[in-house]
């Protein structure tokens, strides 16, 4: 027997010749080998990425999906809410101003979805208080509220409508009209093929709506007819606290004291910065060269102009554009933040207009300085939530 028959399997010997050569068999040479050991580290490291980067794209996959389910229930919610506002405004607009009598059903199957209502009166809050419920549903959703509200027959005001129109409007093909805020015409409304108008807010006529217009809120034919409720360009004249006699040219803007009226007898060309809370009146032509401004959040003018009024291409006017007796003409671009009111003239667009309601113009403050009636808005008395 060999010396090294006995001993252990990893340790025995092979006889060459005479001398005897030592190596390890079995595991011992797997466990020895330097590369044995550097791929199995290798593919480790490799398994340990691997499951790192699994876990970081299904978080990340998860996170995209719960931003993308969040962004989807506010939309809900805000579409929801923008319906549930179309259909108090309609109620309040049809037994206030239209004079429907309580109680009553209304549908509206808008852009959004459909809202369904229903106004009672509720003399619990008042001998006028009248109740709204309103039903919303957009694509699968649904959402319900009762608001409780002055029911009191009124007249609508004129300043309450980002663009007022005395006559027709009419919007010629290839001219776009975008307005934030409710829209009104004593007469017709009419798109003519290729014509756009977007209205983010309401749409009425007191006589047809031709054509398609867009209407975020609700549109309504043969409505009553909103009175002339401004002051006439003699009680403006009466009122005034500074006159200009002649043409006058303002490129760097106008600093007025608050209950000012600055009448104009000529012309007016006006750019630049507005301070001060005040009305201007020209018995001409207003004519805007540029961008108008306000200087602070306070700051709030109304224009009044016997003839015309022009805004150019591409620049952006604040304040109520107020057209006595002459046209509003809006070039390719032009943008009014404020409002406009054209009494005895037209709506001239030159290509794409964009005109957002200032609701500041329903203040007392220019009530009182116009002579007008007091503020006629309507406001909930209460809100009661429907579960």
């Amino acid at each position: 027997m060999r010396r090294d028959e006995h001993a252990p399997f990893w340790y025995r010997t092979q006889t060459h010749g005479d001398k005897q050569v030592i190596r390890p068999v079995g595991r011992a040479r797997l466990l020895r080998s330097p590369k044995s050991r550097q791929r199995g580290s290798t593919y480790a490291i490799a398994l340990i990425v691997l499951l790192v980067l699994g876990t970081l794209a299904t978080m990340l996959g998860w996170s995209a999906l719960m931003q993308t389910q969040h962004a989807q229930r506010k939309e809900t919610q805000l579409r929801l809410d923008s319906l549930l506002q179309s259909g108090v405004t309609y109620a309040r607009w049809a037994r206030c101003y239209q004079g429907r009598n309580l109680p009553f059903t209304f549908t509206l199957n808008l852009s959004e979805g459909r809202v369904n209502g229903r106004v009672d009166a509720d003399s619990r809050y008042g001998d006028n208080a009248m109740k709204i419920q309103v039903t919303a549903t957009y694509k699968d959703e649904t959402r319900s509220i009762t608001r409780i509200v002055d029911g009191s027959q009124k007249a609508r005001s004129t300043t309450e409508f980002a663009l007022f129109l005395n006559e027709d409007l009419d919007i010629g093909s290839g001219k776009k009209l975008s307005l934030e805020g409710d829209l009104h015409a004593n007469n017709n409304i009419q798109i003519q093929p290729g014509g756009v108008l977007i209205v983010d807010g309401a749409v009425s006529s007191s006589r047809q709506v031709i054509g398609t217009v867009t209407a975020m809120r609700y549109k309504e034919q043969w409505g009553r007819l909103v009175p002339n409720d401004l002051p006439t360009l003699g009680e403006l004249r009466a009122q005034a606290t500074q006159l200009i006699a002649g043409n006058q040219t303002l490129p760097f803007g106008l600093s007025l004291a608050n209950d000012s009226v600055y009448y104009v007898q000529g012309n007016l060309q006006l750019q630049g910065s507005l301070r001060g809370c005040a009305i201007v009146v020209v018995e001409g032509n207003l004519e805007f060269t540029g961008d108008t401004n306000y200087t602070d959040p306070d700051s709030l003018y109304v224009f009044f102009a016997q003839g015309n009024i022009k805004v150019p291409a591409g620049r952006r006017v604040v304040g109520l554009l107020i057209s006595l007796d002459g046209n509003v003409e809006l070039e390719d671009r032009a943008q009014v933040v404020g409002g406009i009111i054209i009494l005895d003239g037209d709506l001239q667009l030159q290509g794409e207009a964009t005109l957002k309601h200032d609701p500041r113009v329903n203040a007392d403050l220019f009530r009182e300085l116009t002579g007008m009636s007091e503020t006629i808005g309507l406001t909930p008395v209460m809100a009661i939530p429907v579960p």
